[in-house]
């Protein structure tokens, strides 16, 4: 087999092995009513290890997985294969990878560019906050307390667009604005607040950056690049329950997402920029589709704690080995 057609082989598998471990475990998730979102992620880190570990463990260690033998043999699919058919005169298998490819590329280019672009901004300017910002502020070290993390420094900005979210992967802090200290009532700020600090205490600055590096590893395959998001939802839906458990009010964390939702879209409504092919199509379904997810968090704060599913690691863990020895003759 020549190196092309070998690489093209790999990259085929972990795109069905991707995929096919994404739907089984959507479907496990919704079967078994996982409401969960420290459970839900467990179960969705489960499809994304497929791709980055047993893909290039099964290449490692069973080498004879790429050779005709096997593919006339146990195998039960053989992707190669399909590339004997021929669509206006493309071999299937071809055409099948590159439009995968095509968007992988795209999905994963649709989050890197605004990322790139936010970093290229100057770093936001530390001022000293008025007595009433101090005031609202100095409840963070015992929010920090509650969630069992050393308080971060509060870098406070003298603007009045509403600005709050942490940041840092080894410097923890904490970046609220005048202005969303006005928007948010004190008990909205006060659940506002703990959510990004439980970001912090479960160190998701950091694990953003590594899910990042590993959606560039991968960005040929696009159920990759959407279990990647889904993993980021269920960290939000992760950080609103343990603010929720906090601070005690549901609904003011429901309330201020709403505020800072609404505030943030009208604020950045802007032309959009053309760094993308079909950007200005694609930017209201986008906006419809960040407007759907805070509803959603809402809701799920409404409908109060989520009750955790039992047994789930011998569930995860029976799983598991049954989609590996599965996926072990998908070739």
């Amino acid at each position: 087999m020549e190196p092309s057609a070998k690489w093209a082989e790999i990259a085929a598998q972990a795109i069905f092995h991707t995929l096919v471990a994404s739907l089984f475990v959507e479907a496990l998730v919704r079967s078994w009513r996982v409401t969960e979102p420290r459970q839900r992620m467990a179960l969705r880190l489960v499809a994304l290890g497929y791709p980055l570990v047993v893909v290039p463990a099964f290449l490692s260690l069973f080498p004879f997985r790429l050779e005709e033998p096997f593919h006339d043999g146990p195998a039960l699919l053989v992707a190669r294969r399909w590339g004997e058919v021929r669509v206006l005169g493309v071999p299937l298998f071809d055409a099948w990878l590159a439009a995968f490819a095509g968007l992988g590329a795209l999905l994963f280019l649709m989050d890197l560019l605004p990322l790139l672009r936010g970093r290229r901004r100057p770093r936001p300017v530390a001022a000293e906050p008025d007595p009433d910002s101090a005031a609202a502020l100095a409840q963070v070290p015992e929010l920090a307390a509650a969630l069992g993390i050393a308080p971060p420094p509060v870098v406070f900005l003298d603007r009045d667009q509403p600005v709050l979210f942490c940041t840092g992967v080894r410097r923890h802090a904490v970046v609220v604005s005048r202005g969303a200290i006005r928007l948010l009532d004190a008990e909205e700020l006060r659940a506002a607040l703990a959510h990004e600090l439980a970001h912090l205490a479960t160190h998701d600055p950091g694990v953003s950056w590594a899910v990042m590096a590993a959606r560039a590893l991968m960005w040929f395959n696009p159920a990759f690049q959407v279990l990647s998001r889904a993993v980021a939802r269920d960290a939000e839906w992760r950080a609103d329950e343990a603010a929720a458990a906090v601070c005690g009010d549901r609904l003011a964390l429901a309330s201020g997402l709403i505020k800072l939702h609404r505030a943030t879209s009208s604020a950045g409504a802007l032309p959009v920029r053309r760094t993308l092919p079909l950007a200005g199509a694609l930017a209201e379904p986008l906006a419809r589709v960040r407007s759907l997810d805070i509803e959603v968090r809402c809701r799920r704060l409404l409908d109060g704690p989520p009750r955790p599913l039992p047994y789930l690691k011998a569930r995860v863990t029976i799983a598991a080995a049954s989609l590996t020895a599965l996926l072990f003759f998908v070739v």
